[in-house]
């Protein structure tokens, strides 16, 4: 598992999970990859609690970001 960190023309980064398909955006880099981290944490939380699979869940994101890497 690995966080990727975009930023876009406005400066608002982006944190994703490509994983978890998890997103987060923040004013700073540093904000964004810990609201991420944070998002990470209650997802793995949650889904002990409701024992759901994760293969069946879907969630749809868009993001107008331009991907630099």
């Amino acid at each position: 598992m690995y966080i990727e960190v975009y930023r876009s023309n406005d400066n608002i980064y982006v944190a994703a999970c490509p994983d978890l398909e998890l997103f987060s955006r923040g004013r700073t880099e540093k904000e964004a990859i810990k609201k991420l981290k944070d998002n990470i944490d209650r997802y793995l939380k949650s889904s002990q609690i409701i024992q759901k699979d994760i293969k069946n869940t879907s969630r749809f994101y868009s993001l107008n970001y331009p991907q630099r890497h």
